[in-house]
């Protein structure tokens, strides 16, 4: 039998990249037709055509605070009946147009670079009548531990979209953020008070436990209650950018919540957050009655009444097999009617 001799040629040699010589760059297309502007088989509008996860870094050397995340970008416009296609690689144009040029640009929020990226690709796509422009990602915010004061690096789920009508030239920009923090179940800890409560009385008579020593002894020693960890999540649609602050948004998330979440803990700092949570017993559908309070109280005079606003929290719960959620979804005129009773 003949061995088989294998033959192998590199592709990289001493640095320069290998190249085929029949092969020949393409320097431009001559009369080409335009299968994207053709009519289609099937003339039916569609209401949504895009690109979507371009992956980008964006970074804006303007602002006074740090706004860089690798973010996933999508852009949508509508198509008419009679256009086969969209022309996909003039969103991709306007995409890495504005994000190349952000840290040169006046441009200092998530919501605006989405409405840049909105218009420039209005300009190119003649036969859309609107253009919107999302980006999700995640930023790593500095910020001071409550726990231990020590300067920790947090990720931040960011959120933002634009959205422009070509007959109206009207913008409406949406900015969120989403954190990760823990909640204390109320409802286990009353119970497992209720219930050491009894114990102390029954199990302590020749201590002389009166009712009012006991309820002492239970505030000063935290008593167990299952534990989970929750994302909390509050997105903002208004007319203007720029007006809600993505770093205001995670501290009322996390402030909403029984407490934060930190990478690095010591010991001494563990005991600090479990008595800080188990102190600030929280359900799901507290934290999210939270945020909205704290919000329209941050924001009441900042933000037109139309503005949207969702406010969102899932608990990964630890003693049941399923999960929870609670959200609200209002308007910031409704928020506030709904609030005014309060004194």
């Amino acid at each position: 039998m003949v061995p088989t001799t294998f033959i192998w040629t590199p592709l990289f040699r001493l640095g320069k990249a290998y190249s085929h010589p029949s092969v020949k760059p393409v320097e431009r297309v001559v009369n080409a037709p335009d299968v994207q502007s053709q009519k289609p088989e099937i003339p039916i509008a569609l209401s949504k055509v895009g690109l979507v996860n371009v992956v980008k870094e964006v970074v804006f050397n303007g602002s006074s605070r740090p706004y860089n995340v690798v973010a996933s970008i999508n852009v949508y416009t509508d198509l008419p009946y009679y256009q086969r296609g969209m022309h996909m690689s003039r969103g991709g144009e306007a995409i890495t147009d504005i994000v190349e040029s952000a840290s040169t640009m006046p441009i200092h929020t998530f919501e605006s670079l989405c409405a840049e990226i909105a218009r420039r690709t209005l300009e190119l796509i003649e036969s859309s009548s609107f253009v919107e422009a999302s980006l999700k990602g995640t930023m790593v915010m500095k910020s001071r531990s409550k726990i231990n004061g020590r300067v920790v690096s947090e990720p931040i789920k960011v959120y933002a979209k634009a959205r422009i009508e070509r007959a109206s030239q009207k913008v409406v920009h949406t900015v969120g953020a989403g954190v990760s923090g823990m909640t204390v179940c109320p409802c286990a800890k009353e119970m497992v008070e209720h219930h050491s409560a009894e114990l102390l009385k029954s199990e302590g008579k020749g201590l002389n436990l009166d009712d009012s020593l006991v309820r002492r002894i239970l505030e000063l020693v935290p008593v167990a209650s299952h534990v989970q960890r929750g994302f909390g999540k509050i997105v903002v649609s208004a007319a203007q950018p720029g007006v809600v602050d993505i770093y205001d948004l995670v501290e009322m998330i996390e402030d909403s919540m029984s407490g934060p979440t930190q990478d690095v803990l010591k010991r001494v700092d563990e005991a600090s957050l479990v008595r800080m949570a188990f102190s600030k017993p929280r359900f799901v559908e507290d934290v999210v009655r939270g945020m909205a309070y704290s919000f329209a109280t941050r924001y009441a005079q900042k933000l037109e009444k139309s503005a949207r606003l969702l406010f969102s929290q899932t608990n990964y719960e630890s003693i049941h097999k399923h999960d929870v959620k609670a959200e609200l979804r209002t308007t910031m005129g409704e928020l506030l009617e709904s609030l005014s009773h309060i004194n």
